[in-house]
């Protein structure tokens, strides 16, 4: 009988061990399935940027007004074939090239950048070295520095260059001239200063004497 009891006896203790193996291992599950539904729900990481990478620039960008010797291009302001550039340049608001003819003859030629507007007229230097232009009583003074638009004794802007440009064959075509006047003055003084010498002139008069007898 003790063996019997005994053999009988151990089966409710064998059941209450796998019953408290499956309650461990149904809350072990429950545990994995709360852990990844804690990390489903859990944001994404994100990328952040390097804040010591230096950002790149494009170096191929092109210029927004581009030019040649002759101005710029595609615009009004610019000289004719025929014509030496003796300056161009760009304002806030204003393309300006000055042109010289064949003739010697200064040109003016302006594009107001707000409506792509042209305006080309005579234009002349000034005593002080500007390139002055006059058209109805509005005055376009050009210096290396700005241009000044001006009407009478009032102001009407004065503009500093983002860019100027003077030709170098402009120049050196300046250059030749004063050169070539200085040279001419030079000689003319030295042939003024050259003392002029006068040979004198001799008068003979020939007498004849006629024997007497």
């Amino acid at each position: 009988m003790f063996t019997g009891r005994g053999c009988e006896g151990s089966r409710p203790i064998s059941d209450r061990g796998v019953r408290t193996t499956g309650m461990l291992a149904a809350a072990a599950t429950l545990a994995a399935g709360a852990v990844i539904t804690l990390n489903a729900g859990a944001p994404a990481p994100t990328a952040v940027a390097d804040p010591s990478t230096p950002a790149t620039t494009s170096s191929s960008a092109k210029p927004q007004f581009p030019s040649d010797d002759q101005g710029f291009l595609n615009s009004a302001a610019r000289c004719d074939g025929g014509q030496t550039p003796l300056m161009f340049g760009r304002t806030s608001r204003s393309l300006v090239a000055v042109c010289v003819g064949p003739d010697g003859q200064l040109e003016y030629r302006g594009v107001r950048l707000s409506d792509e507007a042209g305006l080309t007229m005579a234009a002349s230097r000034s005593a002080d070295g500007a390139i002055v232009a006059t058209n109805d009583d509005v005055t376009y003074s050009i210096t290396p520095q700005a241009l000044l638009v001006s009407e009478g004794d009032n102001v009407l802007y004065r503009d500093t260059w983002v860019e100027y440009k003077k030709p170098r064959f402009a120049e050196s075509s300046t250059s030749a001239s004063t050169s070539s006047s200085a040279s001419t003055s030079a000689t003319t003084s030295a042939a003024s200063s050259t003392p002029t010498t006068t040979s004198p002139t001799v008068s003979t008069t020939t007498v004849t004497l006629k024997p007497t007898g």
